[in-house]
């Protein structure tokens, strides 16, 4: 399993910083978690063919996590990269929206029905294929709105990503779920890292990694960071980890 972070800011984007987007590679197939901008510009340039992309993940409806969306989908609908992709939305609001605006965008709901899968997350294994298994567990981000974590699985190795949490992340414990990962992937907007430290240091990982982070929010992150049992860093966009 390989990992490459496309865009590690918070809400915004940042000089060399874009917003939320990490692929994920297995058995020479993509799948991408999340669609800040630019994302596809960003697979354009780093020579990422969109005819391998077969699973979309959308941890939630915001428009940093999501605001690219279209610009990934419609040259797959344009030039039939494959007829095999699927995307996941949290909840029919978001997919029968986004559905609206490809509509809005000269891109026919049905066209992109016929040339998708287009489904809705639920909790628990939402895909599976070629050797790879993607679970979802609900987070409190959005309140009553839906939003999601998702565990990634392939060739023996466990990489979790916690998306958006809400304040102080109360829902960790419950995502994180006393299970043994190979990589934890903890989104950091909606915390300072000082008040959730315990709680993180308490993940049985081998290796943590802090995205989607504000710099107020890291105070003193390098001093802190030493004190985990394990390692952990913060992301950079174009960063790749293997698994």
């Amino acid at each position: 399993m390989k990992l490459t972070f496309l865009g590690t800011s918070h809400g915004y984007a940042e000089k060399k910083r874009y917003t939320s987007a990490t692929l994920i590679e297995v058995n020479d197939l993509y799948y991408l978690l999340d669609a800040g901008a630019p994302v596809e510009w960003i697979l354009v340039n780093t020579d990422k063919p969109f005819d391998k992309i077969r699973g979309i993940f959308i941890t939630h409806m915001h428009n940093d996590h999501v605001g690219s969306l279209t610009s990934v989908i419609e040259p797959m609908l344009r030039f039939r990269y494959n007829d095999q992709a699927a995307c996941f939305f949290p909840s029919e609001e978001g997919k029968d929206a986004f559905l609206n605006w490809s509509e809005a965008l000269h891109a026919p709901k049905q066209k992109v029905l016929d040339t998708i899968a287009v489904g809705v997350t639920k909790e628990g294994i939402v895909f599976e294929e070629n050797g790879i298994k993607v679970s979802a567990r609900p987070t409190l981000h959005l309140g009553r709105e839906k939003a999601f974590a998702y565990l990634f699985e392939a060739n023996g190795k466990k990489a979790l990503f916690t998306g958006d949490m809400s304040q102080n992340f109360p829902e960790y414990p419950a995502i994180n779920g006393n299970e043994h990962y190979d990589l934890v992937v903890c989104e950091m907007a909606h915390a300072n890292l000082c008040d959730v430290q315990t709680m993180l240091q308490q993940t049985d990982t081998d290796r943590m990694i802090i995205t989607h982070y504000f710099k107020d929010n890291m105070e003193h992150y390098e001093t802190i960071f030493q004190s985990f049992p394990f390692p952990i860093s913060l992301a950079y966009d174009g960063e790749k980890i293997t698994l």
